[in-house]
């Protein structure tokens, strides 16, 4: 079977899952085509072509907003849970490292102006208050909740589709550049995540359960949709 089409001479891939409708997916510029397994290749083929319009809106919105995007290897400021981080740099003769007080980042660098090794400090600075800061949200929340037998693991990854993941297991997995999120935001993406150790789904009562945990889960879950673009470490 193909694994892959194609739309206007760009190569479309094609996700095949238990899933029963045909979609189009379209992240940073790529696309992608989700089936149901077994589906003929003409009828998605078809499907593609009878959506080039809305393709069209999708990549021009996308590149819009990718020159929305900050090149935060140069920036004097990073937004870290609601907050806009001063960032200071310091020559340092030793390896590079940062440290955060109440007057802002530092990091602290062999060569200060150097773009990779200032992304690769900001990258690490996000990803350890990640690891301190989800897991702790994440157990207060599902102590709340009363799920606790069914939390089995926490992971942070840094992903292109989705913020949040709950396996069936019981695994939940963050993309942990939430952390660059307003933290009502970062709670909501909790809770809505430790809502799916109750319902695997979207249904009406899995809202309900993110209701119960966070009630401004809409102006939260809409503030993401709108800005989530801005989320990135990525030119």
């Amino acid at each position: 079977m193909t694994e892959a089409l194609f739309w206007r001479d760009r190569e479309v891939p094609i996700r095949y899952s238990k899933r029963k409708t045909v979609a189009l997916h379209v992240k940073a510029g790529e696309i992608e085509l989700r089936a149901p397994m077994h589906t003929e290749n003409a009828f998605l083929q078809q499907f593609l072509d009878s959506r080039s319009d809305w393709l069209e809106r999708a990549l021009r919105e996308q590149n819009s907003k990718a020159r929305d995007r900050i090149d935060y290897s140069r920036a004097n400021r990073i937004p870290f849970m609601g907050f806009d981080v001063q960032i200071r740099r310091e020559l340092s003769s030793h390896s590079a490292t940062w440290s955060l007080t109440p007057d802002g980042l530092t990091l602290h660098l062999n060569d200060p102006e150097n773009a990779d090794a200032t992304m690769a400090l900001i990258t690490g600075f996000y990803k350890a208050q990640a690891r301190f800061w989800l897991p702790k949200k994440t157990r207060e929340q599902v102590d709340k909740a009363g799920l606790t037998p069914k939390l089995t693991d926490i992971r942070l990854r840094k992903t292109k589709t989705k913020w949040g993941h709950c396996t069936r297991e019981g695994r939940i997995q963050y993309n942990w550049l939430i952390m660059m999120a307003p933290e009502p935001v970062i709670d909501y993406l909790v809770c809505h995540e430790v809502s799916h150790l109750r319902h695997l789904n979207h249904s009406p009562a899995f809202w309900a359960q993110v209701e119960s945990l966070h009630p401004n889960f809409r102006q939260d879950r809409q503030w993401l949709r709108d800005n989530e673009h801005r989320l990135t470490l990525e030119d």
